[in-house]
C-alpha cells in the first residue's frame, strides 16, 4: 500500500507522480481533487505542468493516504466482532 506521496515509484517528477498515484488509486481528477478538498481544474493544471507542485498539495496527499491507510486497518476488524 501507500503511504506516503514520495514512496510512488523513483520518479523525479512530482508531476508525473501525482499522476501515477491517482491512476493506481483508480481515482478520475474529480474523485481524486473531492478527496483532497481541491478543484478537479487545479489537480488537471497541476498534471498538465500549468501550475507548480506545492508542498501544500503534497502534504494534502499524504494526509488523504494516511486517513485512507487507517481506514483500511480498522475494517480489518470489522470481520472479528
Amino acid at each position: 500500500m501507500i503511504e506516503e506521496f514520495d514512496d510512488i515509484e523513483r520518479i523525479e517528477d512530482d508531476h508525473e507522480r501525482l499522476i501515477i498515484l491517482r491512476k493506481r488509486l483508480g481515482k478520475s481528477q474529480y474523485q481524486f481533487a473531492m478527496d483532497l478538498g481541491v478543484s478537479s481544474s487545479y489537480i488537471g493544471q497541476v498534471e498538465n505542468y500549468k501550475f507548480p507542485f506545492t508542498n501544500q498539495l503534497k502534504d494534502r496527499i499524504n494526509s488523504y493516504l494516511r486517513q485512507e491507510r487507517e481506514i483500511d486497518e480498522n475494517d480489518i476488524f470489522i470481520n472479528f466482532r
